[in-house]
């Protein structure tokens, strides 16, 4: 990974201003009333398109752009005799980045989907690629670890994933504004 920029922590409201400046509405008069019955309640629109450009951003920006923590402590897993760790995973985890059980030579980076050709081998024991080579396999309750040393004996000793900020914060780094639609300059 590459050192991240300036992370960005904004509030919903700051999010808000913001958003009006990138997609053009420039901020409102305050020295006026204006009264209507009738129109768009444009925060709210708003405030959706928000929710949902960070919740894509959270899902599928740069890790680079994100908030990645550490996650270990509050992962529960159990292992089965064969040494397959099931992992389950924090509510506030949106995908995970890198992980590392004890006894692996290598973190696992990529995370394969179930029904992978990789995937579908780690059923078969013969075929699991250990942990000089460990396997990960992202399920939607969360991730099947191949294999630890022991099915006695394991540790998850690292669980980077990228989160959602437990304060409902916005929190990205300032390179991910251009992924902000700008109406402005259409």
């Amino acid at each position: 990974m590459r050192s991240k920029s300036m992370m960005m922590v904004l509030n919903e409201d700051e999010m808000l201003e913001l958003w009006k400046l990138r997609v053009g509405l420039m901020p409102a008069r305050r020295d006026c009333v204006v009264e209507r019955e009738d129109g768009v309640d444009l925060d709210g629109k708003l405030l959706v398109d928000i929710r949902q450009w960070y919740a894509d951003l959270l899902a599928k920006g740069s890790v680079d752009w994100l908030p990645v923590e550490d996650v270990s402590g509050d992962v529960t897993a159990v292992s089965d005799s064969t040494g397959v760790i099931t992992a389950t995973l924090p509510d506030r985890c949106v995908r995970p980045v890198a992980w590392h059980v004890s006894g692996w030579a290598v973190d696992v980076t990529r995370f394969e989907a179930p029904d992978s050709v990789v995937a579908r081998q780690q059923s078969l024991e013969w075929l699991r690629r250990g942990g000089a080579h460990p396997v990960a396999v992202l399920h939607a309750d969360g991730i099947k670890l191949y294999t630890a040393d022991s099915a006695d004996d394991f540790t998850i000793d690292k669980a980077l994933c990228v989160v959602r900020p437990e304060d409902g914060s916005y929190q990205f780094s300032e390179e991910a504004l251009s992924t902000i639609p700008n109406l402005a300059s259409v």
